[in-house]
């Protein structure tokens, strides 16, 4: 599906936007407060790219899966595809290793290794506590909680069957490769509401795949990103690049969109980081892009067209300051210009035009959440923390120039004094969504 298509029936797709929101709340916060590279945490600019947010990390993110995987759409996207395609292939290994507790009974009944990602399919029998819509809930870590293997925790909804429950579990391994032979450990620590162990370790054969060098560069100013080698699996294909970074306190964020030679998008799984180090004034982060399909026979090429979003840090203005004032970013054409300042019955109001009144390419929706999330009242004394926005709400003054009103609701505050709050202006909210392209690079599959 194409982005034009994605804009165009972006207002008609129900998108749960306060889960989105307070994930992206999260997201934030840790991008704002430490120095961990990251990609691919974009604010939402449609039902995928919301999904995206969640799939990009080598884990999908725990109170999220279910909603995304109810979306239509998106969730075709976590159906298990690869696993489907390995099993047309009678390539899944069949499985039946048992562990009970507390009269709940989990047997892992098949699982796969297709070189770079990793599934599990597994029953569960006994008294289960279940949702409105039959289903339960599951919680799991693997590989021991390893935190050099990113997100190893996640909730698993489980289908209900006529003996119990069935539920699956994928993951992208974000190493070079297990052993051909292995396990790998995973334990379930609640099922429904009953916390407990049900440990396992998964026996996984790794299927036959194959390695292509690619050595190709494409450079944003300061900015390097290298595609070392493309992974052609039975089901499955990767790309390994690098990323090289000036080392400070900037966190470009590296994009990545695929086509093949039709020129039609290939959705991809999951993103994931092999190794970081610091290496001078530079960062070099190895990273693996994992699309849940076997290209080779199906595309002569895949064409990677990849960006670089612009990170922007946190600016304040004063409430006592002088109207008319303008924001302005750093390193690109994004602006956020302050009109009036008022105070009225307990009530802090500010007016504000976002971008001069460019949408630059975005659409009205995109504009209406960042003045939502990105002109914010805070306390002076904890201006770059991020926490819950005081209450407010906003009104759209001017639609097409894009002019916005948010109404600050201070009656909660004791004595507000002036001096001690600023309006934090965080331009990076919306920078993210608007990276700069790069050279695209032609990868050979034949």
């Amino acid at each position: 599906m194409e982005k034009k298509l994605f804009h165009e029936q972006f207002e008609e797709i129900d998108v749960p936007k306060e889960e989105v929101r307070n994930a992206i709340r999260g997201g934030i916060k840790r991008a704002n407060s430490g120095s961990k590279y990251r990609r691919n945490r974009a604010i939402a600019i449609s039902a995928v790219a919301a999904a995206s947010i969640f799939i990009s990390s080598s884990f999908i993110f725990p109170s999220f899966s279910k909603v995304m995987a109810d979306m239509p759409v998106v969730g075709y996207f976590y159906r298990d595809l690869v696993g489907e395609t390995l099993e047309t292939q009678k390539l899944i290994t069949k499985l039946n290793e048992t562990a009970s507790y507390k009269g709940i009974d989990v047997a892992i009944t098949s699982a796969y290794y297709d070189g770079a990602v990793i599934g599990v399919t597994f029953d569960v029998k006994g008294k289960v506590k279940t949702a409105e819509d039959g289903r339960a809930m599951g919680f799991y870590e693997i590989f021991n909680g390893d935190e050099n293997l990113g997100e190893t925790k996640e909730i698993v909804y489980m289908e209900p069957t006529e003996k119990g429950f069935t539920g699956k579990i994928q993951l992208s391994y974000p190493k070079t490769e297990l052993p051909a032979d292995t396990t790998f450990p995973l334990e379930f620590k609640s099922i429904g509401e009953k916390e407990g162990s049900w440990r396992f370790n998964v026996p996984i054969k790794q299927l036959p795949f194959e390695t292509k060098p690619v050595n190709q560069v494409s450079t944003y100013e300061d900015t390097k990103l290298q595609l070392d080698s493309i992974f052609i699996g039975k089901a499955s294909t990767a790309i390994n690049y690098t990323v090289t970074v000036p080392n400070g306190e900037r966190h470009d964020d590296i994009r990545f969109d695929f086509f093949d030679d039709h020129g039609k998008m290939i959705q991809w799984l999951s993103d994931a980081t092999l190794e970081k180090k610091k290496s001078g004034s530079e960062m070099i982060v190895k990273g693996r892009t994992i699309i849940p399909l076997a290209l080779k026979d199906k595309t002569k090429f895949i064409e990677v067209h990849p960006a670089v979003a612009l990170s922007e840090p946190f600016q304040f203005v004063s409430l006592n300051e002088k109207t008319r004032t303008t924001i302005k970013a750093a390193r690109q054409n994004q602006s956020v210009t302050i009109n009036k300042i008022s105070f009225a019955d307990k009530k802090f109001t500010v007016d504000f035009q976002v971008n001069n009144g460019d949408k630059m390419g975005m659409y009205y929706m995109f504009y209406h959440d960042f003045a939502r999330t990105g002109v914010t009242l805070v306390k002076d004394s904890r201006k770059n923390i991020y926490e819950k926005p005081i209450k407010h709400k906003i009104k759209t003054l001017d639609k097409k120039q894009l002019r916005f009103r948010s109404t600050f609701d201070i009656s909660g505050l004791k004595n507000f004094d002036p001096e001690k709050y600023v309006l934090r202006v965080d331009l990076n909210s919306m920078a993210i969504n608007m990276p700069h392209e790069m050279e695209p690079i032609k990868v050979n599959l034949e």
